[in-house]
């Protein structure tokens, strides 16, 4: 799927429309050895105090943002992406937060996010007709490359009637959740719907065929197991590590993470909106298979090779 607005939905959407934008790489990449690319997770801006439970500065993200976007400019990156959450509430964020990003020099991958997905459905839940949230599943590639973005808000709470029964069986699914005591059962996460399920897999069989290196980008953690993780996301590991994906990159769990399973590795960003100076992103690298991530401020810098040397066995 290439994203698809509605001409309704678009011109409603004014200027955040641009967030639904599939990003347009250069024809012949930097390097023909290395891939790099940026990484931002969380900005989460708003016009609002510091929150009390969770120690997240709003207004300071516009600032921070800027900053990261001066480091990675003076680089030479393939693209960026932005792992959702632009936005923390109300529309007119939006309008303080994508100016910033006009600063960027490089082509620009957005992931919806929950909070970015909650604004965005309530703007549109009020015109008339309501229209619904929109999808935002998307790949783009380079020579040797395949890049996925896949759409946690597919199936949420934050669908609104514009959507269908979407919303409904989101709640029946979330439902089910409860039911088995699952930590990721929380009404804000999201899942993965058959019809993008399909559309994944079929990206991940033309990209075997190819022999193309995949990367996945999303909003919500898929491993290991987090209150925080994709409602499907059992099944989302499955597909990624039947196919052979190289690394899965996600947000949302401000705290960050990482696992590998099999020859996936999953990690997780620090969110950029969490403590008043601190400033977290990354800078990755893929070279032969190996994945180093250049962590700024507290985000961890991690070498990831393709293959996990085994220890060899002493001999005496």
């Amino acid at each position: 799927m290439t994203i698809s607005l509605t001409a309704e939905q678009r011109q409603i959407l004014g200027h955040v429309a641009a967030l639904y934008e599939v990003p347009e790489l250069a024809e012949v990449a930097h390097s023909s050895t290395t891939l790099r690319f940026g990484l931002i997770a969380d900005p989460q801006y708003a016009d609002a105090e510091p929150g009390v439970s969770h120690p997240r500065f709003y207004r300071n993200s516009l600032c921070k943002l800027a900053k990261a976007i001066t480091e990675l400019n003076d680089h030479r990156l393939e693209f960026v992406v932005t792992l959702g959450d632009l936005v923390d509430r109300d529309w007119s964020s939006f309008a303080a937060v994508l100016p910033v990003y006009d600063a960027l020099r490089h082509p620009h991958a957005v992931v919806i996010g929950n909070h970015d997905a909650q604004v965005i459905t309530e703007y549109l839940a009020e015109q008339t007709p309501v229209l619904g949230l929109p999808k935002s599943y998307y790949q783009f590639s380079q020579p040797g490359y395949r890049f996925i973005v896949i759409d946690g808000n597919d199936l949420s709470l934050y669908c609104n009637e514009g959507n269908g029964e979407e919303r409904h069986k989101a709640q029946q699914a979330l439902n089910e959740l409860i039911d088995q005591q699952r930590p990721q059962a929380q009404s804000w996460n999201g899942a993965v719907g058959s019809q993008q399920l399909a559309w994944i897999e079929q990206a991940l069989q033309e990209a075997q065929a190819l022999q193309e290196t995949v990367l996945v980008f999303g909003h919500y953690p898929l491993a290991p197991e987090n209150k925080h993780n994709l409602w499907n996301c059992d099944q989302l590991v499955d597909l990624l590590c039947r196919y052979g994906v190289r690394a899965y990159f996600a947000g949302h769990d401000h705290e960050g993470n990482y696992v590998r399973i099999g020859k996936t590795d999953f990690i997780t960003l620090k969110g950029m909106v969490d403590g008043a100076d601190r400033l977290p992103f990354a800078r990755v690298e893929l070279k032969a298979g190996e994945l180093t991530v250049n962590g700024y401020g507290p985000e961890i810098s991690r070498v990831l090779p393709s293959e996990i040397p085994t220890k060899a066995s002493s001999t005496s």
